[in-house]
């Protein structure tokens, strides 16, 4: 049984079993193989609460039947992406592991992404078309996290964030962020 739950009004309580759980640390990984994944283009600093946070929360649980965590809208939003980028990868998967072939030459454009795939799917080493499947399992997943409100409860935050910003007095530089 998934659950989410609203936490107050910044976050959601997410409960997924352990397959789904998998998919959601692959997602993070390869979010954070990117450089600057974790960047705010804002401030060009990095997040404060992005998807790095989630990684110890996630791994921990992963041999679990089932995982919790508290997403909130930021991460929602990161990982609405990530799942996107993902999604793609593992569509691609089965494709590049043919033109690989027998070579050690990587089956993704993310650094680590094989590796990651093959730790926590360890079929997917005997039967590389097991990526679409993950990929359809993912796309299923998408549809049912928080999305779109973290999407929302973050714009929100940003819009309200860039007044404050706008609002401080130039001389006043003590008080910048």
């Amino acid at each position: 049984m998934r659950r989410y739950d609203a936490i107050g009004m910044t976050a959601f309580r997410i409960k997924l079993p352990q397959h789904q759980a998998k998919l959601v640390a692959l997602a993070i990984g390869y979010h954070l193989a990117r450089p600057g994944s974790e960047l705010d283009p804002d401030t060009m600093s990095k997040y404060k609460h992005g998807l790095a946070e989630l990684v110890p929360i996630v791994e921990v649980q992963l041999e679990e039947r089932e995982a919790t965590f508290d997403l909130n809208p930021l991460q929602g939003m990161l990982l609405s992406t990530a799942f996107s980028s993902t999604l793609s990868e593992l569509k691609m998967y089965s494709v590049f592991d043919r033109m690989a072939g027998d070579s050690r030459r990587p089956r993704s454009t993310a650094a680590g992404f094989d590796d990651r795939l093959r730790t926590l799917f360890p079929a997917i080493a005997g039967d590389p078309s097991y990526a679409s499947n993950l990929a359809e399992d993912m796309a299923l997943l998408r549809r049912e996290m928080p999305f779109a409100k973290s999407r929302e409860m973050y714009e929100v935050e940003r819009q309200a964030a860039q007044i404050e910003r706008q609002q401080r007095k130039p001389w006043q530089f003590w008080r910048r962020a």
